[in-house]
C-alpha cells in the first residue's frame, strides 16, 4: 500500500503542522522581530546556528539537526537569514501597533528594489496575494544575502515568502509621504544601509538608547562597528530626550573602536611578545 506523501514532501509547501514549533508565542511576538526557520530537510548545514551571537538558534548535536529558535533570546537580527544558503529563513516583525507588520525575505535577483517601491507580495506556492510596499533593503555581497523587507497585515506574516518586482517602467515609489523618494532620507549606516528616517521611526516607537537602535535596524553592527553612524544616532537620542550631546549618556562601546586587520591581532604587540 503506497504512503501519501505530505504535501511538504510532494511540492515543498509547508503548511500549518509543519510551522508547529517553530513560531513564538504571543508574549515574544510582541518583543520585537524574531527569526522563523523552515529549513525541514536534515543536512549538513549550520551557518545559522554559528552566526548568532546570541546563541538563539538551538545547538546542534549533530551536524544534521534541524534549526530551532530559542524566541526569548532572537533579537531579530537577521545574521542569519544572511548566510543561510537555503534562503530559508525570514525575519518577522508584528511588535508595532495597527494592523501592519514587517516581513523580511532573502532576495538574490538584480536589480534589487528600492525602499519605497511597490512589489507584488506571492504565498509559499508562488502565487499573488497583493502590492506590498519596501520599506528596508539590506545589500548582499562577501557570502551575504541580500534582504528585502516589505509592509503587509499582520494576517499574512506567515503567509508572504516572496514576491517580484514589476517592469521597471511601472516601478514606482509609493505615495505615501514617508517614502516620497523625491526627497531621500540621508543613510546613517553604510554598512547595513540604515538611513535617517528609519533611526528616527524607531526612536519615535520608544527605543531609546544604542544598544536598543542597534538590535532593531542593526545600525552600527557592520564592518566599521559604527565608526561612521555611532554619533549620528548619539545625536538623535539626545535631541528626542531634549538634553545636549555632552550630558547624554552614551552606553557601552567596545574596543576596538577601529577596523583592526587580523594580522595585526595575530602579532600581538612588542610587550606581548617579550612576555611570551
Amino acid at each position: 500500500m503506497k504512503t501519501k506523501l505530505s504535501l511538504l514532501k510532494r511540492e515543498g509547501l509547508a503548511t500549518a503542522d509543519d510551522l508547529r514549533g517553530r513560531l513564538p508565542g504571543e508574549d515574544d511576538k510582541k518583543r520585537g522581530p524574531y527569526a522563523v526557520i523552515e529549513c525541514f530537510e536534515e543536512i549538513p548545514c549550520n551557518p545559522c546556528v554559528v552566526s548568532c551571537r546570541f546563541n538563539a538558534i538551538l545547538p546542534f548535536k549533530d551536524i544534521n539537526d534541524l534549526p530551532y529558535v530559542d524566541f526569548s533570546a532572537c533579537t531579530g537580527c537577521a545574521v542569519c537569514a544572511r548566510v543561510c544558503p537555503g534562503l530559508a529563513i525570514f525575519i518577522v516583525d508584528e511588535s508595532m501597533d495597527g494592523d501592519m507588520g514587517t516581513i523580511t525575505l532573502p532576495y538574490e535577483y538584480l536589480p534589487l528594489p528600492e525602499k519605497g517601491w511597490q512589489v507584488l507580495a506571492r504565498a509559499r506556492d508562488g502565487s499573488a496575494l497583493f502590492p506590498a510596499t519596501v520599506v528596508r533593503v539590506m545589500k548582499g555581497g562577501k557570502g551575504k544575502t541580500a534582504l528585502v523587507s516589505l509592509e503587509v497585515p499582520k494576517e499574512y506574516l506567515q503567509e508572504v515568502r516572496s514576491f517580484t518586482v514589476p517592469e521597471e517602467e511601472d516601478s514606482v515609489p509609493c505615495s505615501c509621504a514617508e517614502l516620497d523618494l523625491a526627497e531621500e532620507s540621508p543613510t546613517v549606516c553604510r554598512c547595513e544601509g540604515v538611513d535617517l528616517q528609519e533611526i528616527r521611526d524607531l526612536i519615535a516607537r520608544g527605543y531609546k538608547t544604542v544598544d536598543e537602535i542597534k538590535h532593531r535596524s542593526r545600525a552600527g553592527m557592520g564592518p566599521c562597528q559604527g565608526r561612521s553612524c555611532r554619533q549620528i544616532i548619539l545625536s538623535e537620542l539626545a535631541r528626542d530626550a531634549g538634553v545636549s550631546l555632552e550630558e547624554f549618556e552614551a552606553g557601552s562601546f567596545r574596543p576596538p573602536t577601529t577596523p583592526v586587520s587580523m594580522d595585526v591581532l595575530a602579532k600581538g604587540s612588542e610587550e606581548d611578545a617579550e612576555n611570551s
